[in-house]
């Protein structure tokens, strides 16, 4: 909802125009107010009815307090950005058209393991380094950054630039770069922060090296964890004397591997200098056909191993202030070529990681939490990779531009579920603590379902848009009535609910699009609310309603601020264009207390145009 003005000149300087104040560069216009309130809603795909279901008998409490709230990180849930080895280009207005459905909060920087032979510089694979990873003994590493060789320099490479433009437009998602510190040098880490700096490019955390406990060795990259950390030390030196704020990231190991020699090296390094701790989180599944066991061992791990590593593990190892995030996760560990395991990409991976990413929204220390990733079948899926277009001009010595190639992309069952959790978390600034009663249906946790726990889980969130959100899992299979408690009333308000949901977990969207497929569905519902079989719910109602800020523009020597009074518990995103004709981008959002955005060194170049909105 963006609130704009329009009226008539005043002769001072600034270059700015926002919402309702518009800044040419050496005029202001200030207008007349008139609210202008756009709200989208996404289409019913379709009509959900519980004839047929099961139905719990009793209804499930949910219930939770307004005065019991901790802050939530703005863009919390977010997805890492694997592109280097396919025909897909950031620009690609059709990917991102679909990518905007999930509502990503941030995106991440290369890419994961495709990114250990990266140049920023440049955006290209360096052959080289390449050859560097294959003698430290990483030969499927080696082979994977092979791929993204031709098919960079076929594309023109994956510029940081363009990068930014697409978080803009998916928007305003918060950026996390995954520094390539194998093979790239010190200095060249200093010039990517200092070019971030000086082209107000705000990174939300720099994440030093992907998963570097895979390069463990006495031949290999690093001896040990304190190896890692004591190595890192002069990248992490460097990107601080070109942002001293900037949050610096080290890695802990996957909780899925077994014991904690990586880990235990880290804790006992002595000058504990980083800011925050990354990690992924990839179960390690038995080898076995029956989809329902996967779904046991994966239910095991949300109850043991998601919220509780970090509370119990990372929190006590680390600095009192240092911030946790996980920037990869699935409920299974790939094949290491980009190829899915189940339960990965069906209907119940949407269940699984909208659930971890919940449970990790409740830890104050939790900064960012996410999957991988954002073009796959865990988000954005797609038919072809358009391999040939970008190898076939990298072998002739020409730049190819893939965007409108047929790609075929599509919402996977996983990303449809990320997306109806996605859509709250990001738009929320608190969370709120939530119970679920104790007499719902359960789900087992192990083969022989001895050991269980709910079937229903369920958060509740504070918008910044002035609405009120609970989101809520059904990892089963019958439908579940559930009362909404707020502050010990029950609601009787209407919610609009949105859903996904099917009767087969294992289902995988496919294009083009079939019955099966899990779609994003809209409903008007009222207390109590029936949670269909295997399904992500977010439930939504309008608080209050968010009045139009008062904007200012303050000048001090390079430093063009804008600001404004308005409410403080509401999150604003800051959008901007050069054109007032073409659509508007997403250049930072801000939330809680702050009430001015700053522009430095923006006074000169192209006239720009700001505005604020609620998204």
């Amino acid at each position: 909802m963006p609130w704009d003005r329009q009226g008539s000149a005043v002769a001072t300087p600034g270059k700015i125009v926002c919402a309702d104040v518009v800044f040419a560069r050496r005029d202001v216009i200030l207008i007349d107010m008139r609210l202008s309130r756009q709200i989208t809603f996404a289409a019913c795909l379709a009509c959900f009815g519980l004839a047929g279901l099961q139905l719990h008998a009793r209804n499930v409490t949910i219930a939770f307090s307004t005065t019991n709230s901790t802050p939530l990180n703005l863009g919390f849930a977010g997805f890492t950005t694997e592109l280097l080895g396919t025909g897909v280009e950031y620009a690609d207005t059709n990917m991102q058209q679909l990518a905007a459905t999930l509502s990503p909060g941030w995106l991440l920087y290369p890419a994961g393991t495709t990114g250990d032979a990266f140049c920023w510089s440049n955006g290209l694979t360096v052959q080289s380094w390449i050859y560097q990873i294959a003698s430290n003994g990483n030969a499927s590493v080696s082979n994977l950054c092979q791929v993204t060789y031709n098919a960079l320099r076929g594309k023109g490479g994956a510029l940081l630039p363009n990068f930014v433009s697409m978080a803009e437009n998916l928007g305003g998602a918060r950026i996390i770069i995954c520094v390539n510190a194998f093979t790239d040098s010190t200095n060249s880490i200093g010039a990517l922060a200092t070019f971030t700096t000086s082209n107000h490019i705000p990174i939300a955390t720099w994440e030093l090296c992907n998963e570097p406990y895979l390069f463990k060795g006495s031949n290999n990259f690093f001896t040990s964890g304190a190896d890692y950390v004591n190595k890192m030390k002069p990248y992490r030196d460097a990107i601080k004397a070109a942002d001293p704020n900037a949050v610096v990231a080290v890695f802990f190991s996957d909780p899925a591997i077994a014991g904690h020699v990586w880990d235990n090296s880290l804790i006992g390094y002595t000058n504990r200098y980083w800011d925050a701790v990354v990690y992924h989180h990839y179960p390690r599944l038995p080898a076995t056909t029956n989809f329902f066991d996967l779904m046991a061992f994966d239910n095991g791990i949300l109850f043991s191993n998601s919220a509780s590593f970090v509370s119990e593990y990372l929190v006590p190892n680390n600095r009192t202030n240092v911030a946790m995030l996980v920037t990869e996760m699935n409920p299974n560990l790939g094949n290491g070529d980009g190829t899915q395991n189940l339960p990965t990409s069906s209907l119940y991976a949407g269940i699984w990681v909208s659930e971890y990413v919940m449970r990790l929204s409740t830890i104050p220390q939790v900064s960012f939490a996410g999957g991988y990733q954002l073009v796959n079948g865990s988000g954005i899926d797609l038919n072809n990779k358009e391999w040939n277009p970008v190898t076939n001009a990298a072998a002739n010595g020409y730049v190819t531009n893939t965007v409108g190639l047929p790609f075929g992309y599509f919402l996977s069952a996983q990303g449809a579920g990320e997306a109806v959790a996605y859509w709250a978390i990001n738009r929320s600034t608190a969370v709120y603590v939530t119970t679920v009663s104790t007499n719902g249906p359960t789900v087992p946790i192990d083969t022989n379902g001895v050991a269980t726990i709910a079937a229903i889980y369920a958060q509740a969130y504070q918008g910044g848009n002035g609405k009120r959100y609970v989101v809520l899992t059904n990892k089963g299979s019958n439908a579940v009535p559930v009362q909404i408690i707020q502050d010990s009333f029950i609601l009787s308000n209407q919610f609009q609910e949105t859903f996904v949901t099917g009767i087969d977990p294992s289902v995988v969207n496919v294009y083009p699009a079939v019955a099966s497929n899990v779609v994003i569905q809209i409903n008007t519902v009222t207390n109590p609310v029936s949670i269909p079989s295997y399904s992500v719910v977010r439930l939504e109602w309008t608080v209050f309603a968010v009045p139009p800020p008062s904007l200012s523009l303050l000048i001090s020597d390079d430093t063009d601020s804008l600001q404004w009074t308005g409410l403080t518990n509401v999150a604003y995103s800051i959008q901007g264009t050069t054109n007032l004709a073409i659509p508007w981008s997403t250049v930072g959002r801000v939330a809680g207390l702050r009430t001015n955005y700053a522009f430095t060194n923006w006074s000169s170049g192209a006239q720009e145009f700001f505005r604020l909105s609620v998204p």
